[in-house]
């Protein structure tokens, strides 16, 4: 009977043991499964970030494939003769009316090709925002416009240059400046090409 009575015991004291060590292996498989979690929610987390920028690169390749070579260089030309119209019909019957001094016309005609152009390139190149080059080429297109419409009509005797030492001066120089700006140009888009292969 006493040994009977040991043995019980003996099998008492595994159980717990066995017990203990059930729970300990429970507890040790809850921390490995928080810690899958976890890790689960992260690479989630990534999978969510990764999914939206693939959805970005996606709208931005539609609008391109949207905006095909044939349609997108119709759509320019449209856009380019509709600036041409502006600058060279409607700008001159406003200023006619309106009985605005000539010199204005080309403020008008600077600031139409500028925003046009900025425009159109930014529309060729099939991004949603502008940037350095898109300006560049859009204040360079904008200032040749305005000189090969102005120095027909200087040269024309259409527009009397002012006496005004000032703009007399700026009026002489202007070749000067769009020759400038025509440098600045090329020189700025090297140097930004240079920058390019030398990062990669």
């Amino acid at each position: 009977m006493k040994e009977l009575d040991t043995e019980v015991k003996e099998l008492l004291k595994e159980r717990n043991e066995l017990n203990n060590d059930i729970r300990d292996l429970d507890w040790a498989k809850i921390i490995k499964l928080e810690k899958e979690n976890e890790e689960l929610h992260r690479k989630v987390e990534w999978l969510d970030k990764d999914k939206k920028r693939m959805e970005r690169e996606k709208e931005n390749l539609n609008r391109q494939v949207s905006n095909s070579r044939t349609k997108k260089w119709f759509n320019t030309v449209k856009m380019i003769l509709l600036i041409g119209i502006i600058d060279l019909i409607i700008m001159p019957i406003i200023v006619t009316l309106l009985a605005i001094p000539l010199q204005w016309i080309f403020l008008g005609i600077g600031i139409v090709t500028f925003f046009g152009t900025l425009i159109i390139v930014n529309y060729m190149s099939g991004t949603a925002q502008f940037n350095s080059g898109e300006i560049r080429k859009a204040l360079t297109t904008s200032v040749i416009t305005v000189y090969l419409i102005f120095v027909p009509l200087i040269a024309f005797g259409s527009i009397q240059i002012p006496n005004d030492g000032a703009v007399k001066a700026i009026i002489q120089n202007f070749t000067w400046i769009v020759g400038i700006i025509i440098i600045f140009y090329f020189v700025s888009r090297t140097i930004e090409e240079y920058a390019k292969i030398k990062k990669s």
